[in-house]
């Protein structure tokens, strides 16, 4: 997703949307807050701004806490959930623009640290699947063609000066960094196959390209006892405590931030085995 619920980061998928949680958790790329944007215009049907702290016993409308409900000019409706209080700036009848300005992440309500809760609903207030709701936007966004007045590079310079430039302009990735899930997308193999050998395609769930590190970028949910279990490792708590040493946490809880986090350096094939 390219950025169209929060203002300043692009979101990582913390929960995904499954028949007993019909929406997608959000937090900012390497798990930073961020302010809330409206997905598309149209008029607020509900804006509430009393929530003060986390109630996890909190249900129906109070478990979302600080939140915002949006009506499209396409019918469809977009809720903005456990926001920070005294952050919401907009009301009730309020007309609102894509990008603008509605709130801040938080915890209030029902919630387990601090994240968006987003749901996408239809006329009907029946909840569908946000992440799908999103590619959408940003397909409609995307220019289809490449203008045809796009200059025609110089070819007379020397072909070696051409590739020291290509070269110049790769930049190596920081696998210590923890960025942005996206489950439609796979880490690129490196083909290492002879010349003479056929080609085979290869799933991405087990790869990765150094055996201290635990990968399984093809799972899509948010479960790290799951996502390991996908790739065949140890997925008790005993063990996790083990892995969450090995990257950095000393006080494994397994709490929701901690798994959390755990789990987005397990997409991105940078989780340290124990």
């Amino acid at each position: 997703m390219d950025g169209q619920v929060l203002m300043n980061t692009e979101e990582l998928i913390t929960q995904d949307y499954s028949y007993a949680h019909k929406a997608i958790d959000l937090v900012g790329e390497g798990h930073s807050i961020d302010d809330v944007v409206a997905v598309s215009d149209g008029v607020v049907e509900v804006a509430v701004n009393t929530a003060k702290t986390t109630n996890t016993n909190a249900r129906g409308t109070a478990s979302y806490g600080n939140y915002v409900k949006i009506r499209h000019n396409d019918g469809t409706k977009s809720l903005y959930a456990h926001m920070q209080y005294g952050s919401v700036s907009v009301k009730a009848g309020d007309q609102v623009s894509k990008g603008q300005k509605i709130g801040r992440m938080g915890n209030t309500g029902n919630a387990h640290g601090i994240h968006l809760h987003f749901e996408i609903r239809t006329a009907d207030d029946v909840r569908v699947n946000p992440a799908t709701y999103l590619e959408k936007q940003v397909a409609i966004t995307k220019p289809e063609n490449i203008p045809k007045e796009t200059p025609i590079p110089d070819t007379t310079e020397p072909k070696n000066e051409e590739k020291k430039i290509t070269a110049n302009n790769v930049t190596t990735p920081d696998v210590n960094k923890v960025t942005e899930v996206q489950p439609k997308s796979n880490p690129v193999v490196q083909n290492t196959q002879k010349q003479n050998e056929p080609t085979v395609s290869k799933p991405a769930a087990v790869e990765t390209s150094n055996t201290e590190f635990l990968s399984n970028p093809n799972y899509k949910y948010g479960s790290i006892v799951d996502g390991l279990k996908g790739i065949g490792i140890d997925s008790s708590f005993d063990y996790r405590e083990e892995i969450a040493h090995a990257n950095g946490i000393d006080n494994y809880m397994g709490t929701y931030d901690q798994n959390v986090y755990l789990l987005s350096l397990l997409k991105h094939g940078t989780l340290k085995k124990a």
